[in-house]
């Protein structure tokens, strides 16, 4: 196939044309060969036909001159007398002497009874019988051929008659050499005669007018008595039998050479050979110029085709062959018109917004990236309309294209020195301007930022907007289109924030930038690669003062930037949708230090944090049921502390939540309770058990006596509610005893005891044990 591939299309037409002929040349010169050997076969055939009834027509013919001989011999006087004179050895001279004349092999008298009277045969003659002495009289003579020494013989039996005298005359003549020589210059053919043996039956050869090899021989021998015809590689061959015996006592074998018989089919071979070779060079002669013919306007097109694959736009070749040769070049010439025609209109559109027809993002940052690359400076304008997608959803798209048009229309008619002027998606416009001097540039800005504000005639309606917009100088605040695209869109987040009538980019905004998304990647593999850090913060029984619960505090030191607060990493997991693999992390880690802990004999429940965005996770149940499946403790020894703010976001996700937590046994606590928005009825509606104190009403309590009626009527709220309360800030003896004095459950602050790490906490157990005398005095400064 690769071959045929690499021929091209005339190489494959004159392959073609050249392989039919050929293939048609081959099939007409096999008939014509069959037809010709099977004629030839036909003639050899008909030849020995023919030469089988020659054959027998001359051993009649032989006959017939034999008869007439002996009845000259039976007619003689001289003869018959001696045969009257019964001397044998006056019968044996005459029968000598007158079977010499008639050139007889061999003769034989017998009397009237059949016996034997005078013989020259020197050996015994076969018994002739009766039957055939009563033909010989009726008929006048008696025929057969015999086999005698292996040889074959004609013996003719002829009655003798005369007064008083009766005798029978038997004359042989042989089968010789010189009548095979006459049957095969008469047939054509080869002669061989085979004589039966009287012993083994076996036919002998004994005349030929061919040589006779040991393979023809095997032939002769082999062929049955019924079997005529004999084709073999070297002869056509028929045997004749002779006589009428059976099995015949002589054969007569017709031979004809199949080199001599095929030699007339070999000479018409080689000259159909020669015809069909003149016929093929003509085909080729003729594909050549029939491919050269049709093959230069298919080579024209496939170069045409070609180059307009390549993008080239050439010239339609001329095509004189007319038909369906010019009808392809016109539909190539088509095609290529129409190619450039949509090729052109995905060009315009691939650079030019469909609605105002300004262009569009493409085409700003690749009028950016030449600015860039010409070492040129420019003024980057940026304007977001705040009001289209409220304009879109009240009075329709149609509508807001109208007010996007007019927009590009007033940005051109303003901004006439503009390398270009683009609207980048939605409400976006970008203009890249040349250069403004700082005492010119505001004034430019606020008058562009006035005209676009002020009332757009949009029909026959007057229709204002408010807009956000934006500057950067260029190269000095970005110096490449990435850089350019992302401070930008900080630009724009800064002036959404802070109203303005337009903002300038401030360098150092893209550093913060790009450090929350290299927090937001390494949070990542620090999650996978257990690189996040489990502090454990005790909480103390105020009454007791005994241990009774830690709460898990995850912190992150980063490998480059160091410490990285949970607020912040927090927050990002929660924008970068990796709040859930991060709880489930946190659980997964706190489970497995309880019970390390638990193994070193510290018997504390565990309190963790969970996000806004946990509360509607589908699989936080399920989560922590397969986490803590295997708890030391009853799952109400787990808290789980959601802030007032995470409860108010979506009130009813997180009452769904919230109660498929309750009805897993877990404790469910408010954290941060008092700096949120939740009312009375909505915290007694919540399936909480614990309400916990924010640690700003705690850290002065000892001090502020506002604080101090905040947090004491939270307690007595809570105990009314059912709630038990945590007091979280604790940082001096006063504020515990006071917290014990009101009838607070449970307390932390770094005065009972900083946060530690798993392996530390069984140390800072024994050592809060120790102190638990010191927690529980009371204070008579602080009793009622």
């Amino acid at each position: 196939m690769a071959v045929v591939s690499r021929l091209g299309f005339r190489g494959r037409l004159i392959t073609a044309m050249i392989s039919l002929v050929a293939l048609v040349s081959l099939v007409i010169v096999a008939l014509l060969m069959v037809y010709l050997f099977e004629d030839e076969k036909s003639r050899a055939l008909d030849q020995l036909a023919i030469g089988e009834r020659l054959t027998n027509e001359v051993i009649d013919r032989r006959t017939d001159l034999e008869l007439s001989r002996l009845s000259v011999v039976v007619q003689d006087f001289g003869f018959r007398s001696a045969i009257a004179s019964g001397d044998p050895a006056t019968i044996d001279s005459a029968l000598e002497n007158h079977s010499g004349r008639v050139g007889a092999d061999f003769a034989l008298l017998l009397n009237s009874q059949g016996e034997t009277l005078a013989s020259t045969l020197q050996r015994p003659f076969p018994e002739i019988t009766q039957e055939s002495l009563n033909s010989a009289r009726r008929n006048g003579f008696t025929r057969s051929l015999q086999a005698i020494d292996d040889r074959g013989y004609e013996v003719l039996v002829i009655p003798i008659e005369a007064p008083g005298l009766r005798a029978w005359l038997v004359s042989g003549f042989a089968m010789d050499q010189a009548l095979a020589d006459v049957v095969a210059r008469l047939s054509g053919t080869s002669v061989i005669f085979q004589a039966r043996s009287d012993d083994t039956g076996a036919l002998n050869s004994f005349a030929a007018t061919t040589r006779i090899d040991d393979k023809l021989a095997q032939e002769l021998a082999g062929a049955s008595g019924d079997e005529n015809f004999i084709e073999s590689a070297g002869f056509f061959t028929r045997i004749i039998n002779l006589g009428k015996s059976d099995p015949a006592a002589i054969q007569a074998v017709l031979l004809i050479s199949r080199d001599a018989t095929l030699q007339n089919y070999y000479r018409r071979a080689v000259e159909i050979a020669l015809l069909v070779t003149a016929i093929l060079i003509f085909a080729i002669f003729l594909a050549l110029v029939i491919a050269r013919t049709l093959g230069r306007p298919v080579l024209q097109l496939a170069n045409y085709a070609r180059s307009i694959g390549e993008g080239d736009t050439p010239t339609a070749p001329e095509i004189r062959a007319g038909g369906e040769l010019t009808q392809l070049r016109n539909a190539l010439r088509d095609m290529l018109s129409g190619l450039r025609e949509r090729e052109a209109q995905i060009r315009y559109a691939a650079t030019h917004d469909d609605v105002t027809g300004l262009g569009n993002r493409n085409a700003l940052m690749q009028a950016a990236a030449e600015l860039f690359a010409e070492n040129r400076r420019g003024t980057l304008v940026g304007i977001r309309l705040n009001d289209l997608s409220d304009i879109n959803d009240t009075l329709g798209l149609e509508f807001g294209d109208k007010v996007l048009i007019g927009i590009s229309k007033r940005l051109h008619q303003e901004l006439p020195d503009a390398r270009i002027v683009a609207r980048t998606g939605g409400g976006e416009f970008l203009a890249l301007i040349p250069p403004l001097p700082p005492e010119k540039g505001n004034h430019r800005i606020r008058q562009l930022h006035d005209l676009i504000e002020s009332p757009l005639q949009v029909g026959k309606t007057p229709f204002s907007l408010r807009v956000t917009m934006v500057t950067m100088e260029l190269p000095e605040d970005a110096s490449d289109t990435d850089a350019l695209r992302r401070r930008l869109n900080l630009t724009f987040e800064q002036a959404e924030a802070h109203p303005e009538p337009f903002t300038r980019y401030q360098p150092g905004q893209d550093e913060s930038h790009l450090r929350e998304l290299k927090l937001i990647t390494d949070l990542h593999t620090a999650i996978e690669n257990n690189g996040l850090h489990m502090n454990y913060q005790p909480k103390l029984n105020s009454h007791t003062g005994e241990l009774v619960q830690v709460e898990a505090l995850v912190r992150w030191i980063h490998p480059e930037l160091g410490f990285i607060s949970p607020e912040e990493f927090i927050f990002l997991a929660e924008q970068s949708g990796q709040i859930h693999d991060l709880t489930a992390h946190i659980l997964q880690r706190v489970a497995s230090d309880a019970r390390h802990w638990h193994e070193q004999g510290v018997d504390a429940g565990v309190a963790i944090n969970l996000s806004a965005m946990d509360l509607t996770w589908p699989a936080l149940t399920r989560h922590i049921a397969n986490t803590f499946q295997d708890w030391h403790h009853d799952l109400e020894r787990v808290t789980l502390e959601v802030t007032e703010s995470a409860l108010m976001e979506d009130p009813e996700e997180a009452m769904a939540t919230l109660k498929q937590l309750r009805d897993l046994g877990v404790t469910l606590s408010v954290d941060d309770f008092g700096t949120g928005y939740s009312s009375l009825s909505q915290l007694r509606k919540l399936p909480v058990q614990e309400l916990k104190i924010d640690k700003s009403f705690v850290l002065k309590l000892d001090s502020e006596p506002q604080d101090q009626l905040i947090v004491r009527s939270t307690i007595d709220m809570a105990h009314g509610l059912g709630l038990k309360v945590v007091a979280e800030g604790i940082e001096n003896l006063n504020t515990w005893l006071l917290l014990q004095q009101w009838g607070c459950n449970l307390g932390q602050g770094f005065y009972l005891s900083r946060p530690v790490s798993v392996d530390d906490l069984p140390e800072t157990a024994r050592s809060l044990a120790a102190r638990k005398q010191e927690l529980t005095q009371p204070n008579p400064e602080y009793s009622e």
